[in-house]
């Protein structure tokens, strides 16, 4: 996704990998976008979300999480016409929203809050401030005038090959935030089916023929 000083041009995708073709499985990963604000006041908030693959209910859990964050950016943008004052505690309750509404659909199933398992990465980007927060893996890459970097390296779980959840009893404690008081021209926002070609895991830095100047 990339963008001048005030118009913002999006592109997004979320597409079934060929292990879900071959198992019959749906698409885990959702994505959101919207654009808030006349010019010259847009602000872009962007998210993106990973079911997890051994969680039943994993996509319809990452729809909630993007949805949940995308209606409380709407909120608050409506009641504070900016994002100057946006805080970590505002991401929480998004975050607990979301939980709720998750915990509300696995009390009518009968399933615990486990089974609805997805990570989360959002970005806020204001004429005047950037927002990032990110709990599990999957990558925010940022960039400006030439310069591109990772905003969370993506986050390991307890085991291998596990991450973090907004399911997990200690979401709070893996949730990272940033905020940035300057503006950004490009953001790209991506799960973990991108991140070995993406990153470079050895410099913990974007993979150079990705990036728009490589190009």
């Amino acid at each position: 996704m990339c963008g001048g000083e005030v118009v913002w041009h999006t592109i997004a995708k979320s597409i079934r990998g060929p292990s879900h073709v071959y198992r019959g499985t749906p698409c885990q990963d959702q994505h959101g976008t919207t654009i808030l604000g006349n010019s010259p006041n847009d602000t872009l908030v962007t998210c993106v979300a990973d079911g997890a693959g051994s969680a039943e209910y994993s996509e319809e859990g990452a729809q909630i999480a993007c949805d949940a964050v995308l209606q409380g950016a709407a909120k608050h943008f409506e009641s504070e016409c900016h994002f100057d004052h946006l805080g970590v505690d505002h991401l929480i309750h998004w975050c607990e929203t979301a939980r709720q509404q998750i915990g509300e659909l696995a009390n009518q199933r009968d399933c615990p809050l486990r089974q609805f398992a997805t990570t989360l990465c959002v970005a806020i980007l204001s004429p005047r401030h950037a927002f990032f927060f990110q709990i599990g893996d999957g990558a925010i890459v940022l960039g400006t005038r030439d310069t591109y970097g990772v905003v969370f390296w993506p986050q390991s779980g307890e085991y291998a090959n596990s991450t973090n959840f907004l399911t997990a009893d200690n979401f709070r404690e893996r949730l990272e935030f940033c905020v940035a008081d300057r503006n950004f021209t490009e953001v790209a926002l991506f799960t973990d089916g991108l991140e070995r070609v993406a990153l470079q895991f050895h410099s913990q830095t974007p993979h150079p023929p990705l990036l728009p100047t490589a190009v």
